[in-house]
């Protein structure tokens, strides 16, 4: 079922024993077997983008034994006669991904696209934590973003938006991500304080990373010029923080425009993304407190109203969140929430004061 909607690659390169291209599963002339894959990426080719000098460039880079018996190459999916055409393909070929256990990664330049992967998990009647990477915030009417939580019925649980710069934000679109009470990093926070974008990332099931939240020195093949943004080592990190996530179920790359890579920089960075996402989901540790019982305990009791948080430590990883029990029902479990946070948080609460992030995470509770 899915063949039909890729064509092959076409690579007649010779590749050194210890690259990727040497040995990856990919469609060449024979679809490959996606028995022990759990990562597979695809791309949309049109007349003017393609995506021949990403995979040349991934192709290049080191490989070891895990990452060949994860990584598939499914190939091309054609652009369609219109975008709502390619996007059905996207949205099928995804759908069928997941349902698999199979991570899709999407290389496109079409920032729209995203929203094909999103109603992926709408389909599923899943739960739906979205993290979102760009400069920019598209929140306004008929933009992506709005689209996405304007429809109905509505499965986002959460959204995460991370690197994006105030100057390009048109202040309705702020206020309305603030008036839901979704995360936001400044890009100013993510050059302060990387570390913590992993918290943003850390409950995503699906990440769309926009291309244009990478300045341009480092990434010119871009719909914009960004003067400003993150720095290509700070996408990678960014990148291996959302495959170390134990509840990544997609990715897309989005925003790749091949046609205005002269130097082939942009395509090299894009190739770097996709072998950080890749080394991250290597790295998982099942941490999460639904899938292991393996942390050490602190709770924390104010003199004032706010309820108790459970502070939890992971002894596998040492990372931490925090258990919030509803102020109105306090001993309904099902209205607890988890949330990641970081010792500095389990410090303020120790100590008497009330970390903001416990505040943020109130806001969110029925």
């Amino acid at each position: 079922m899915l063949q039909e909607y890729f064509t092959p690659i076409k690579d007649n390169t010779e590749y050194k024993p210890y690259h990727i291209g040497s040995s990856i599963a990919r469609y060449a002339s024979l679809f490959p077997d996606l028995a022990t894959k759990r990562i597979a990426l695809f791309a949309i080719r049109g007349e003017v983008n393609n995506q021949h000098a990403v995979r040349t460039h991934l192709y290049n880079l080191a490989s070891n034994a895990a990452l060949e018996n994860i990584l598939v190459d499914l190939g091309d999916i054609p652009a369609g006669e219109t975008p709502a055409d390619t996007n059905s393909a996207i949205y099928t070929v995804a759908l069928e991904l997941m349902s698999k256990g199979i991570i899709p990664v999407l290389l496109t330049h079409s920032v729209d696209s995203g929203q094909a992967l999103y109603q992926a998990f709408e389909s599923a009647n899943k739960q739906i934590e979205l993290a979102w990477i760009s400069a920019h915030l598209p929140l306004l009417e008929y933009e992506l973003l709005h689209r996405i939580i304007a429809h109905e019925p509505n499965y986002l649980q959460n959204l995460s938006a991370i690197g994006f710069q105030s100057h390009h934000i048109p202040p309705k679109a702020m206020m309305l991500l603030e008036n839901l009470n979704f995360d936001h990093y400044r890009l100013g926070e993510v050059n302060n304080q990387i570390d913590d974008a992993e918290l943003y990332l850390r409950n995503a099931s699906l990440t769309l990373f926009d291309l244009n939240a990478v300045k341009h020195t480092d990434a010119p093949a871009t719909q914009q010029v960004q003067a400003n943004g993150l720095t290509a080592e700070q996408a990678c990190q960014l990148a291996r923080y959302a495959g170390a996530s134990d509840t990544l179920q997609s990715f897309a790359l989005l925003g790749y425009h091949s046609d205005k890579d002269h130097t082939e920089l942009t395509a090299a960075l894009c190739a770097q993304i996709i072998w950080y996402l890749a080394d991250g989901v290597l790295s998982r540790k099942q941490d999460t407190p639904q899938l292991h019982t393996e942390f050490t305990k602190y709770r924390c009791d104010f003199s004032n109203e706010d309820v108790p948080i459970l502070f939890i430590k992971s002894k596998r990883t040492g990372r931490w969140w925090m258990q919030i029990e509803h102020p109105a029902y306090p001993e309904n479990i099902d209205k607890r929430i988890t949330v990641p946070c970081t010792y500095h948080d389990y410090l303020e609460a120790a100590n008497g004061d009330t970390p903001q992030r416990y505040l943020n995470a109130l806001k969110k509770l029925d």
